[in-house]
């Protein structure tokens, strides 16, 4: 007796498959040779060039072929094993983008995401010269190789703590948000103090000098006023500068252009 009639897994050929069988097996190898969307660990990442090395973290299921007990015919065991992770690399990161603007976080090692394989190669397009369709020259389809990688996919162990916000949109980063790539001056936020600036302080010593003047005046002894010339009594300033004060607290993680 063939040992293909001891084989017990559902998508296992009999000794004589029927068309339904056969259909079966076939489809379901066909479907575990089409890469669509899976999940994956970043291990480094390129900033210049906004490329990752990703770890795909589904693993594939592959049959045993070779015995685990000696003598013994491994179809008789119908063993399956996961084969080692496969790592990819070179793959391009899709930040949210458009129309000049963009938005990124520091992507480090240990993140994780969503890897959507596309179904053609992608290097033609990618290193286009120009902005037209392209052809994508190699035969292969649905290859791990041709996937981005979107990030922000977790698992429930790393779920965003405290629990997301239901009253408002939140920008969040634990060490710096930047506002602009050039970002290098912190926020100023409602409760924040000022201080005057250097024109504010000028007009003040220009008004305690003439309300000491003017003091002086009111205070002399009675008499006839004599003019001691020109500037003797400073002249008060028409009006206070624009700029009364200026920020000097603001925030120490927020910062913008």
């Amino acid at each position: 007796m063939s040992s293909r009639s001891n084989r017990t897994g559902v998508y296992e050929l009999p000794e004589t498959p029927t068309l339904a069988e056969l259909f079966k097996v076939y489809g379901r190898r066909l479907k575990l040779s089409i890469r669509t969307n899976t999940v994956g660990t970043v291990v480094s990442y390129n900033p210049t060039n906004q490329t990752a090395t990703v770890r795909v973290d589904i693993l594939q299921i592959v049959k045993v072929l070779s015995s685990l007990v000696p003598g013994v015919d491994p179809n008789l065991l119908d063993t399956t094993k996961p084969s080692p992770p496969f790592v990819i690399t070179d793959i391009p990161v899709a930040w949210p983008r458009a129309g000049g603007g963009y938005l990124t976080f520091p992507l480090i090692p240990g993140d994780t995401g969503e890897l959507a394989i596309q179904d053609r190669g992608l290097s033609q397009w990618l290193n286009r010269p120009a902005d037209l369709p392209v052809d994508p020259i190699q035969a292969a389809t649905h290859a791990l190789s041709d996937a981005v990688f979107h990030p922000g996919v977790h698992t429930k162990l790393d779920a965003i703590t405290p629990p997301t916000d239901l009253t408002g949109a939140v920008l969040h980063h634990d060490v710096a948000i930047k506002l602009g790539r050039a970002a290098a001056l912190g926020v100023a936020r409602l409760t924040d103090t000022t201080v005057p600036g250097a024109s504010m302080t000028l007009w003040e010593t220009q008004v305690t000098a003439a309300l000491v003047a003017m003091a002086a005046l009111f205070n002399a002894v009675p008499g006839p006023v004599l003019s001691a010339g020109p500037g003797t009594i400073p002249v008060f300033p028409v009006a206070p500068p624009s700029d009364l004060g200026i920020i000097n607290s603001a925030s120490a993680k927020v910062s913008s252009e």
